[in-house]
């Protein structure tokens, strides 16, 4: 066993809580589940996915532990904690927690990978996404004081 293991194995589990009633869908700890899911607010996983994971802006969490594999998953926000092997496009942001592995590449507007998380692929950030989700208006004035 290697020390990495070791200590992530140590560290507590953080998980989102996000009220049940904005949920649109959940996937438990389920041996394997296959297919396609589409959805619209919400979508957390905590068991095992295979296959495809569609929505026009919504969030998907992928828990501590979860694992989706062969995965295509565009979404507006994606927040990973857990394994995915695949491609993500999230038009919002990816958010790659201490506990996530992700092996593919990533296309997004914003990108945030905090300390311990594993990264394995290539990643674009598309400038468009970035600023159709987060515009930002700065005036010379202001650019100004904020350089002295």
């Amino acid at each position: 066993m290697n020390s990495q293991a070791v200590a992530r194995s140590e560290e507590p589990v953080r998980r989102t809580n996000i009220p049940k009633d904005n949920w649109l869908g959940f996937v438990g700890d389920v041996l394997k589940f296959t297919g396609e899911v589409t959805f619209k607010s919400t979508l957390r996983i905590d068991g095992n996915f295979c296959g495809q994971v569609k929505s026009e802006g919504g969030t998907l969490i992928v828990s501590s532990g979860a694992q989706i594999t062969k995965a295509t998953i565009d979404v507006g926000v994606a927040k990973i904690n857990g394994t995915v092997e695949g491609d993500i496009n999230a038009r919002d942001e990816v958010t790659l927690g201490h506990s996530a592995s992700v092996t593919g590449n990533i296309l997004t507007g914003a990108l945030i990978i905090e300390k311990g998380a594993l990264f394995n692929g290539s990643c674009r950030l598309n400038k468009e996404q970035a600023e159709e989700s987060h515009p930002r208006t700065a005036t010379p004035a202001a650019f100004a004081a904020s350089r002295k």
